[in-house]
């Protein structure tokens, strides 16, 4: 089987993300040069074996200097190493919102999600081609194609065009983006969704302290918010499952990196 990848797997990539802050005075440049040496060292804490090292220095350089694909999937993969299955799903799962296409992203959580019994189940097939690009890259594609099929039908009152090819053309490029706003309308809903972060939860009957727990909820696993009370949260997760669970219990995926 093959071994979790070294946190140097992405750390090109997280390089030039850290090179790329621009500075604009020698003391900006000075403030830069903190989360690159961390980052830095967080490789060499992950590569011998610090996990709980490489957790604190990433975790510090996510602070200041923002969130990147390739710092949440190193981060992820400390975690894992770790032990802390809950942390290492959300920050995967934050990683791939970043950076959709990426195969080793998707790899090591499809792999977390096996060894630790988070199978998903069978994921729709329009789902899985939702997830080849993200929210913004499915919102522009749409855009382009209504732009280009507004295009094409000024362009036919100069040209002449058979009505028969005006109509399969409409059509096509009609279908096209009611498909890109499915896609779109699936990855909003992923943005939406929260991950166990920290361990098993018991899902309550009700938002109050001592309610009649009805299962229980694995660590790890994703989660759609419904509602809040008070510090409770009514959730139900990929597997029908429904209940509140305490807010301290999850984290969102999306929100803190929006919000950054």
């Amino acid at each position: 089987m093959k071994k979790w990848p070294r946190s140097a797997a992405m750390t090109g990539l997280g390089l030039l993300f850290l090179a790329l802050f621009g500075t604009f005075s020698k003391a900006a440049a000075a403030d830069e040069r903190e989360p690159f040496r961390d980052f830095l060292a967080a490789g060499q804490a992950y590569a011998t074996g610090q996990w709980s090292t490489a957790i604190s220095l990433y975790e510090g350089v996510m602070a200041s200097a923002g969130f990147s694909a390739p710092l949440c999937y190193n981060l992820a993969n400390s975690y894992a190493q770790n032990g802390q299955i809950g942390k290492a799903v959300l920050h995967y799962e934050r990683a791939r919102l970043l950076a959709p296409g990426d195969a080793d992203i998707r790899h090591n959580l499809q792999r977390l999600r096996q060894e630790k019994g988070l199978e998903q189940g069978n994921i729709p097939l329009m789902q899985q081609a939702a997830g080849l690009l993200g929210l913004n890259e499915w919102t522009l594609l749409a855009a382009s194609l209504v732009a280009a099929l507004a295009l094409f039908h000024l362009a036919t009152l100069r040209l002449p065009v058979s009505t028969r090819l005006s109509r399969m053309l409409t059509s096509g490029g009609l279908l096209l983006i009611f498909l890109c706003s499915v896609a779109m309308l699936i990855q909003y809903r992923n943005w939406q969704r929260a991950v166990l972060s920290f361990t098993d939860t018991p899902l309550l009957i009700s938002p109050f302290a001592g309610a009649k727990d009805t299962g229980l909820l694995r660590e790890g696993s994703l989660l759609h918010v419904l509602k809040t009370h008070d510090q409770y949260a009514l959730i139900r997760d990929d597997q029908g499952q429904g209940g509140w669970i305490p807010i301290a219990s999850f984290e969102y995926i999306a929100r803190t990196i929006t919000d950054n």
